[in-house]
């Protein structure tokens, strides 16, 4: 377990509207930092906002961002969090588990076998170190959470695996205000 390497990607948007930022951290198993990456603001043109519709933010943050910050790192992830659902689909370019983590209810009560029904999986622990998390993989890859979920519930007692998403958005807006390529 010590020598996992655990990839947290996210999309910002930025201060200027239509404006995001896509940001990728990769950390040892305890979530030290091992390499942070992240792209130039990417602003949607007129033309892209009407083409795209819907899907435009999806587009940037898989298409634009994700799979060229992926390709990017030397310290390439065992597994990969992501915070929003649409951010699952870099699962299909990806060599990597693409996990969406979100928070739960510290009160859930609710049994993994019932959980399990909702297509998520639920980590707590014990001694409640941490809030309980909620993991949903990529439909159409199953077999990632064999492969993923004795590892995770590992990591997860070492630290809060939410937290990485809040370093990373405090970089984002950091550079944001130092440097204009990033706003």
């Amino acid at each position: 377990m010590s020598k996992l390497k655990i990839g947290f990607y996210s999309l910002y948007e930025t201060d200027v509207k239509d404006s995001y930022v896509g940001t990728l951290l990769v950390t040892d198993s305890y979530g030290i930092p091992l390499e942070f990456k992240c792209t130039h603001s990417v602003k949607a043109t007129a033309i892209q906002k009407a083409l795209y519709g819907e899907r435009l933010q999806p587009y940037i943050g898989i298409e634009l961002c994700g799979i060229p910050l992926l390709k990017s790192i030397t310290n390439s992830p065992d597994f990969l969090f992501v915070n929003e659902n649409y951010l699952l689909t870099i699962r299909q370019k990806a060599t990597t588990p693409v996990i969406l983590i979100n928070r739960t209810d510290k009160e859930n009560k609710t049994n993994a076998e019932e959980y399990a029904k909702t297509g998520k999986i639920l980590i707590t622990h014990e001694y409640n170190t941490f809030d309980p998390v909620e993991l949903q993989y990529h439909p159409d890859f199953s077999k990632d959470n064999k492969s993923t979920l004795e590892d995770i519930n590992s990591v997860s007692a070492n630290f809060d695996l939410i937290e990485p998403f809040e370093r990373m958005k405090k970089s984002v807006e950091i550079l944001g205000k130092t440097d204009s390529k990033f706003k």
